[in-house]
């Protein structure tokens, strides 16, 4: 489920499923997307502060929810992503334990994102036969070079926080109990500036790339959904119910 509160100008948006690492289910995607229309309406909210509950940020999609893009032309999940990429006001991230997945991609959507240092990140979208989405295609070569963005996006390796920091995807690592207290800090700073210049302010750091970046996380979203049935997402995802290494040998 995803929890919210609101305080002091600041809505905190949890995934709060963490008997599953909080992976988010089609159910949460809608939810922290209606979360975040909502924020971007209210006058009294002056930022959005997503963390996790209980340890992890995100293991990422949860299967269920994986396997529910089939054939979808628009999946929750597609929602969710543009909602974020055009919110208009600052995002703040508090990232601990596992951030998988979309819980790496959406960091480069974030305006802070603070984490703690022995978080553990990690883009696992090829090895599951399939494509990166959340706009990571475009994003990370812009934000790290290609090099760095094909090791994390193709090669898939979990990579630490102090990496992470290093390709420009967290603003700054801290010892895991400080994290929260951290992030939310910078949350206050961004809530008590004057609403309308952030809001312009952020607009115009995206202004040349924003219309671009939502085409591409549509086209990634269905190149992904297209991949779902493929052989090779097939071999993985069996490999992965089999508890086995995936063989793609014979592609």
């Amino acid at each position: 489920m995803i929890s919210t509160l609101l305080e002091n100008r600041i809505l905190t948006v949890i995934f709060d499923r963490a008997d599953k690492k909080n992976a988010i289910t089609t159910q949460m995607y809608l939810d922290a997307n209606q979360a975040l229309l909502d924020a971007a309406a209210n006058t009294d909210v002056r930022a959005v502060l997503f963390k996790g509950a209980q340890g992890d940020f995100t293991a990422g999609n949860d299967m269920k929810a994986f396997l529910e893009m089939r054939g979808e032309s628009e999946p929750a999940v597609l929602t969710f992503l543009l909602t974020l990429a055009n919110f208009p006001k600052p995002v703040i991230a508090a990232v601990s334990g596992l951030a998988i997945g979309i819980g790496t991609t959406m960091l480069a959507h974030c305006d802070y994102v603070v984490a703690a240092k022995d978080a553990r990140f990690k883009l696992p979208f090829v090895d599951l036969g399939i494509c990166p989405e959340g706009g990571s295609s475009l994003l990370f070569p812009n934000m790290m070079g290609h090099s760095l963005a094909a090791e994390l996006l193709i090669l898939g390796d979990i990579f630490s926080a102090d990496k992470a920091e290093r390709v420009g995807l967290i603003n700054e690592s801290v010892a895991a109990e400080s994290v929260e207290e951290t992030a939310l800090a910078f949350a206050q700073r961004f809530a008590v500036k004057p609403p309308a210049a952030v809001k312009n302010a952020k607009a115009m750091l995206k202004a040349d790339y924003l219309s671009k970046l939502n085409t591409v996380v549509k086209s990634e979203i269905a190149q992904l959904v297209s991949m779902i049935d493929g052989d090779e997402c097939q071999e993985a995802l069996a490999a992965f119910a089999e508890k086995r290494k995936p063989d793609f040998s014979q592609f």
